[in-house]
């Protein structure tokens, strides 16, 4: 009787520690939206979006190429923060709506190795999208 106890508490307890693992993996998800989406709006009109994106600058918080995709959308592939000189793998796929102020949604894809969410802290994104298309983040 006292083993089949021992055996219910014990799972029980398992299975507590996996329910915290996993509030604690999601809690550490959502600072990046759902499924990694971060949106952005700027006053900017949306030829001056791509404009911007096209051009270049070593003052740039990151390195960067961004590409249109045959669905219509972007896919921005971060390869160096250039502050630190470190290097990145990092995709996301870029939509950018017109309207009033134009919206910037960034869903994140995967960082290198198939990490499951960005290395890098959400402010230098922030921080990115501010130098490129005086965006603020929304969401």
């Amino acid at each position: 009787m006292n083993v089949v106890f021992s055996l219910i508490l014990l799972a029980a307890a398992l299975g507590c520690i996996v329910f915290l693992l996993t509030r604690r993996e999601n809690a550490r998800r959502s600072q990046y939206g759902p499924s990694g989406l971060s949106e952005f709006r700027t006053d900017l009109p949306l030829d001056d979006c791509f404009d911007r994106l096209d051009q270049h600058s070593p003052d740039d918080e990151f390195a960067y190429e961004c590409r249109r995709e045959n669905d219509g959308g972007f896919l921005l592939h971060l390869t160096l923060h250039q502050p630190t000189q470190q290097p990145l793998d990092t995709l996301y796929t870029l939509r950018l709506d017109p309207g009033r102020q134009t919206i910037a949604t960034l869903i994140f894809i995967r960082e290198a190795f198939g990490y499951k969410e960005p290395l890098f802290p959400q402010e230098m994104l922030d921080k990115f999208m501010q130098q490129k298309l005086e965006a603020h983040r929304t969401k």
